[in-house]
């Protein structure tokens, strides 16, 4: 064999061996709306005996104080829950590079999994009811298809100096800060321009009008949550929010809306149950409404 022709069958084995690590680093990704169609296994003990088939995974409420060895070897898996555990760290997760969605809430831990910024496809993401004080630099920079946040009832977490760094997720579409008392909302909303879906309930204190000044610089806002927030009264400026869709005031105080809201032809829906609504004027701006459905307690 010649040299040349010894060069090139090396350089062919290269390209094999290149193109084979890649391929076993990251599985195919399914679209989200896809892989929700998937089955989800509930027991590693009743999982089947190809492991490659499994997708979805669901080991919330299983007294797991670690991650079980098995978990490791599913190499397909896209989706993970294993809230309503005892984990105080994810060791070993870093090895699904295929994980999409994950939700970790209501465990223990006290500081972020720093592994999570190795999970370079991750879309999705719930970490409520964790101590969780803060996010490392590197979430920002590596996770940087994040889509869906959720950050319902983190009591110890540095709300104020990671708000201002969120819009770094480019892409994030949901995020749910209810259940924590920010006295401060650092978002620059001006530069979270995919955002559709918006939580922040339970607020001991919130100021909706200039709250609704910063949203309307998010076009694609359809769904903001208000719910539980002692709301007395609706602000003429929620119309700002032009392409909103759904809009949820569950369980405030209001007893009528602005009449303005008229104008907001988008609106679907708005949830006003256990308000002290006056009927007879919600009933009046429901008929000038046909476009939207109203949901109140008679």
């Amino acid at each position: 064999m010649t040299t040349m022709n010894r060069f090139f069958l090396m350089t062919v084995i290269l390209i094999a061996l290149i193109s084979c690590s890649t391929k076993k680093e990251t599985s195919e990704l399914i679209p989200l709306i896809e892989l929700s169609k998937f089955p989800v296994y509930k027991d590693i003990d009743q999982l089947p005996s190809s492991l490659d088939s499994v997708y979805r995974l669901n080991l919330s409420e299983s007294q797991l104080t670690h991650l079980p060895e098995i978990v490791f070897k599913l190499a397909n898996l896209q989706e993970l829950n294993i809230s309503l555990n005892h984990l105080s760290d994810l060791k070993g997760i870093s090895s699904l590079k295929s994980l999409q969605i994950l939700n970790i809430g209501m465990n223990d831990f006290n500081s972020f999994p720093n592994e999570l910024t190795e999970l370079r496809h991750l879309k999705n993401l719930a970490l409520w009811w964790n101590d969780i004080e803060t996010f490392p630099n590197d979430f920002f920079e590596n996770n940087t298809e994040i889509e869906q946040l959720d950050m319902t009832s983190m009591f110890e977490f540095d709300f104020e100096t990671n708000l201002s760094k969120i819009h770094n997720f480019n892409n994030l579409r949901h995020l749910n800060l209810g259940n924590n008392q920010i006295p401060n909302l650092t978002i620059q909303f001006d530069k979270m321009n995919n955002l559709e879906v918006f939580g922040y309930i339970r607020q001991d204190s919130i100021n909706l009008k200039e709250l609704c000044l910063k949203l309307s610089a998010c076009k694609n806002l359809k769904t903001v949550h208000f719910s539980v927030n002692n709301i007395t009264k609706l602000p003429s400026e929620i119309t700002l929010l032009e392409n909103l869709e759904v809009l949820n005031l569950y369980q405030n105080k209001i007893k009528v809306l602005p009449a303005d809201i008229v104008n907001m032809k988008n609106l679907k829906k708005i949830y006003l149950s256990d308000n002290p609504i006056d009927i007879v004027k919600i009933k009046d701006i429901e008929k000038r409404m046909p476009q939207t459905i109203f949901v109140y307690d008679e």
